[in-house]
């Protein structure tokens, strides 16, 4: 038997469209009714915003924070790879804060919820904070009662704010007391390296080594010269026709021998000198009495002396970091102003935020119409698929 197979084309499904208009228009329009209608069931709510500057980066000390940086000092940086406006949002979002904000405006009944965990999962809901495209920082906030949103709204720029004022005075403290040991610990070094250094100035006669130095040469050129003149006279004498015997040559004898004596102990000091050479009293002066360095001394004395003094003076010039390290972190302990700059503060709004009634309608509208419309067209491919059926089943018969 011979049959003839017609598939479904275009004008069934314009026809079964026309055929099925009034259940389409009917069905979109209904539904839309209905959304309307309950969306007047959901309560308004009303969205504050209040927008902040975003914190600047950390400021430097007095030109020492950069030597501090490798000690064990807490520092006001929180995070390693956030912005300081990451922080500051990652602060208000943390479940402490939202916390204090659920105690602060009684949100467990606001809110119709039993425990402290549902009544945050809420506000957070409820709660945007976010970094705008102009770089600022945006909080909004949603509520049924418009000036309670504002109030929540600016209250989490006031916990943002204690909170970063209890961690950096926390944190001033700490480094402060850090440095304090410090300082206590190179003060007493301090002591001890100048106690040193005042030995070194008494075991060597080191008062001023740079003038002394120039003293003992000048006073060794003076010597050698007036000796050199001693001895031409001598030798004129002797000249002359006197003996060496002779009472003025053996004066200037001795004169040249006392200044010869006298430019060995500034060339090696009493100690060495005081051997054969050493023949007058008076010339035996003690060490301590005795203000010239000896010229072979003065090299290595002027080098300890520089060491010890260099000590002295890198021990003062870190007490003075320190302490200006002191000031710093003190002020920071005691710095009561706002670390938070309010750019534009949240005020009660006059519009709600939702429900969006005309665009609930108009999603529903949309969603209704292609619901009927599948629907029309499924049922047109569906009784055709059974009307082939049939005919095969009769075929077959």
């Amino acid at each position: 038997m011979n049959r003839e197979r017609k598939d479904t084309d275009l004008l069934d499904l314009l026809a079964a469209l026309h055929a099925g208009r009034k259940m389409i228009v009917g069905g979109t329009l209904g539904m839309c009714v209905l959304a309307g209608a309950l969306s007047f069931l959901v309560p308004e709510e009303f969205e504050a915003k209040a927008q902040i500057l975003p914190p600047k980066e950390q400021k430097q000390g007095f030109g020492f924070s950069e030597l501090l940086a490798a000690l064990p000092i807490p520092t006001l940086r929180l995070g390693e790879k956030g912005t300081p406006a990451d922080i500051f949002i990652a602060t208000m979002k943390i479940p402490g804060t939202r916390r204090m904000m659920v105690e602060e405006f009684d949100l467990l009944q606001r809110y119709d919820v039993e425990t402290m965990t549902d009544a945050i999962e809420v506000l957070a809901a409820k709660t945007t904070v976010d970094k705008t495209e102009e770089g600022t920082i945006q909080i909004s906030v949603l509520d049924e009662d418009p000036q309670k949103a504002a109030d929540m709204a600016n209250h989490y720029i006031a916990l943002l704010d204690l909170t970063n004022r209890k961690i950096s005075h926390k944190t001033a403290s700490e480094r402060l007391d850090f440095i304090r040991e410090l300082l206590e610990e190179e003060d007493r070094k301090l002591e001890e390296k100048m106690d040193l250094l005042e030995e070194f100035q008494s075991e060597h006669n080191a008062i001023s080594i740079e003038d002394q130095a120039r003293a003992v040469i000048g006073a060794a050129a003076g010597m050698q010269t007036e000796a050199m003149e001693l001895e031409i006279s001598r030798q004129g004498l002797i000249l002359s026709g006197l003996d060496a015997g002779h009472d003025r040559v053996k004066k200037l004898q001795q004169e040249i021998l006392l200044r010869q004596e006298a430019m060995a102990i500034l060339r090696d000091g009493l100690e060495v000198g005081s051997g054969d050479l050493l023949r007058s009293k008076t010339l035996q002066l003690e060490l301590d009495e005795n203000l010239f360095l000896p010229l072979k001394q003065i090299p290595g004395v002027a080098q300890e002396f520089a060491t010890r003094e260099k000590d002295v003076l890198v021990q003062k010039a870190l007490l003075q970091l320190l302490l200006q390290q002191e000031a710093e972190a003190l002020i920071e302990a005691k710095n009561t102003t706002s670390t938070v700059q309010v750019l534009d503060p949240a005020v009660a709004p006059e519009i709600k935020a939702r429900p969006q009634r005309l665009l609930i309608i108009l999603i529903t509208g949309v969603l209704s119409l292609f619901a009927s419309l599948s629907y029309t067209l499924g049922m047109v491919y569906v009784g055709d698929i059974r009307q082939r059926w049939r005919e095969e089943r009769r075929g077959t018969d």
